[in-house]
């Protein structure tokens, strides 16, 4: 309070704020001397002891292991390899992530910052990392050509069915890798799509390695990933899309976006996702399973608050007709989504999704498994969103802290240690101390947290990451409004109906869901009649600043039961009107103005049909979309059930 963050409107005091406002301000500081001191130990003796550990492991240092990953990733945590076995019918895949945990020891200076820290949080052109960029972007990182030290997850999978295969189980090592290739997600999806790229702008391969064997090995995991995601999704798992804008900053001088796009979820970035979940699924099934399952960490979803959900059911069937909206599970609301998708448009799809996450869905949780004395039952480890029996995180230990904790139970099960620490030096008795500080006794190997620390660490990892989440979406928003003035423009796009709000105390308004901002906003309803004080362009504090461009606002507008609503909109010089009908679920073009509040904020308005840009975004719609859906009122009906919450997206991954 009373701090100051710099200049009203500008990337670093809109910076400043969403981390303040989420809690994670005390991210953006300089590691301590001390640990970046001891980084550069742990940096020095890994390279001097190298060879020596890759003895104690499996050495995979020549098979043909590459990335795919964001052109712009600075730390690369995870690789892959493909081996096909056409006697059997089936592929064997390596997941190899980076050995995090092999460096990062319990009870150290880094290991307790990166507790406290627990996730790297992601800003605008720049990251608030967990570990030092000695580890995360170099020791650890995989980058090509470079040995590293990892834990892989090894598992086969049928290629004509995508199964996975149960004999042989899945197994895991730790092991030493070095990538061959590194890709990014365009390259990948160039080699899937059949489009050849330049010689000279290939990425390098190295080990002896060819680019048509990368590009083999890429099109037999699309070809088995593909029946891999199929299977999952028919078989009970949902998916919701989100649109999210990626904004360039790399030639700015200011940092300040000289552009964006829309991140796409091209095949190339769900070959990777599947592969992943599958690790992800094998090491939780073998931890759940394990003798030390009360010391493992998972990852569960629990399903939808069931009268929320109904609501949304009653909504969709009784109100708006859609009769067979199912949110009964899972599966049904991914279908049901679908369903919305191919018979009404991406407008109204990417809008229902929104709905679905918002009607009571729950956001997924870290949880160790087990139950204490205190407790009634045990956690249910149930992945509602992915219908999987057993979920973790164990792809991404440079950037979650939970991910490091699944390493060093995993590799503690692998060598039969199934205590948390071993008696040190002294000859004291083994012990699991729950009172005991990680650092007191510094001759007792720990292996991983006792399960009284393991709990109150993923509390604190399930707080960071939603404030994390939530700190990247208030700052997207506020970004597209600072890269929206420094264009000097307002951006025109669709926006969907999901509520109208006759109020003579609150004034009449429409909450509209943009699908392209991720956020529902209130259009208030203003009028071109010059006395009516509201629709000054002076009491709005819209950003007009060298803008060439009009606001226009309707002529006037009347309420069509409680699911209508029409406008009138005259034209600039008045010689025409023309007759707007918004119904549920109605799709129009909408425009999205910068405010000079602070912090920087944005309004939205309905766009005249007279505007200039009316017809380009209109265009874009399809009749039924426009249309929208009608209201089915009850006669004993008071009014209408909200049946979302408004706050935000769950995470369900």
């Amino acid at each position: 309070q009373g701090q100051c963050l710099g200049r009203a409107g500008s990337l670093e005091a809109e910076e400043k704020h969403a981390l303040i406002a989420n809690e994670l301000d005390d991210h953006d500081v300089d590691f301590p001397d001390d640990e970046l001191d001891e980084v550069d130990g742990i940096v020095r003796e890994a390279k001097e002891n190298f060879l020596s550990e890759v003895a104690k492991r499996k050495d995979l240092r020549s098979l043909r292991i590459f990335t795919i990953d964001p052109a712009t990733a600075k730390d690369l945590d995870d690789a892959i390899h493909v081996v096909d076995l056409p006697n059997k019918n089936q592929i064997e895949v390596g997941v190899h992530i980076a050995d995090v945990a092999h460096f990062l020891k319990l009870g150290t200076v880094t290991d307790k910052e990166a507790q406290r820290r627990s996730t790297s949080v992601y800003l605008i052109g720049r990251v608030l990392p967990m570990l030092p960029h000695g580890l995360c972007n170099h020791l650890c990182s995989l980058n090509p050509n470079e040995p590293k030290l990892s834990f892989s997850a090894f598992f086969r999978l049928c290629k004509r069915s995508g199964n996975l295969i149960q004999d042989p189980a899945p197994w895991f090592a730790k092991t030493a890798i070095s990538s061959v290739c590194r890709l990014n997600y365009d390259q990948a999806q160039e080699v899937i799509d059949d489009i050849e790229i330049e010689e000279t702008k290939r990425p390098a391969v190295h080990g002896g390695y060819t680019w048509q064997e990368i590009k083999d090995d890429i099109k037999l995991l699309y070809e088995v990933c593909g029946k891999v995601r199929m299977g999952r999704l028919t078989g009970g798992a949902m998916t919701i899309s989100k649109t999210k804008m990626i904004f360039h900053t790399m030639d700015s001088e200011d940092d300040i976006p000289t552009g964006y796009h829309l991140e796409s979820h091209s095949a190339s970035h769900w070959v990777i996702e599947e592969l992943m979940l599958l690790a992800n699924r094998c090491v939780a099934t073998r931890l759940f399973n394990s003798a030390i399952k009360d010391f493992s960490v998972l990852r569960n979803h629990k399903p939808p608050e069931n009268k929320k959900a109904q609501t949304l059911q009653k909504l969709m069937r009784e109100r708006l007709g859609i009769k067979d909206f199912d949110m009964s599970c899972a599966n049904a609301i991914y279908k049901s989504c679908q369903d919305i998708y191919e018979k009404h448009g991406k407008m109204l799809g990417l809008c229902v999704e929104m709905m679905v996450m918002r009607a009571g869905m729950q956001q997924a949780e870290y949880f160790v498994c087990g139950v204490d004395d205190e407790e009634d039952d045990e956690p249910n480890p149930h992945h509602f969103a992915l219908n999987f029996d057993y979920y973790t995180h164990f792809t991404s230990p440079i950037r979650r802290y939970p991910d490091v904790m699944v390493h060093r139970v995993l590799h503690a099960l692998l060598e039969n240690q199934l205590k948390p620490s071993e008696r040190g030096e002294s000859g004291e008795t083994e012990v699991d101390d729950e009172n005991e500080d990680e650092d007191e006794n510094p001759t007792r190997t720990r292996y991983f947290q006792s399960r009284k620390r393991a709990k109150e660490q993923v509390k604190i990892c399930n707080t960071k990451k939603v404030n994390s989440r939530r700190c990247q979406e208030q700052l997207d928003r506020a970004v597209f409004c600072i890269f929206l003035r420094s264009m000097k423009s307002w951006f025109y796009t669709v926006g969907t109906v999901l509520s109208l709000n006759h109020s003579a105390r609150d004034g009449d308004g429409i909450s509209i869901y943009c699908s392209q901002l991720g956020r529902e906003s209130k259009v208030a309803l203003r009028s071109q009649d010059p006395e009516d004080e509201e629709s000054n362009e002076s009491k709005l504090e819209l950003f007009m600043n060298e803008v060439d461009d009009e606001l226009m606002l309707p002529k006037n507008w009347e309420w069509q039961g409680r699911g209508g609503i029409q406008i009138t909109w005259k034209s600039p010089d008045g010689s025409e009107e023309h007759i707007q009908k918004l119904q549920m679920l109605s799709c129009a073009p909408i425009v999205i103005i910068p405010t000079n509040t602070v912090p920087i904020d944005y309004a939205m308005f309905l766009v005249s049909p007279f505007h200039k840009k009316f017809n380009q975004v209109r265009k874009d719609i399809a009749k039924e979309e426009v249309d929208g859906f009608a209201w089915a009122d009850e006669e004993d009906e008071e009014g209408v059930e909200t049946c979302y919450d408004a706050s935000g997206y769950p995470e369900a991954a």
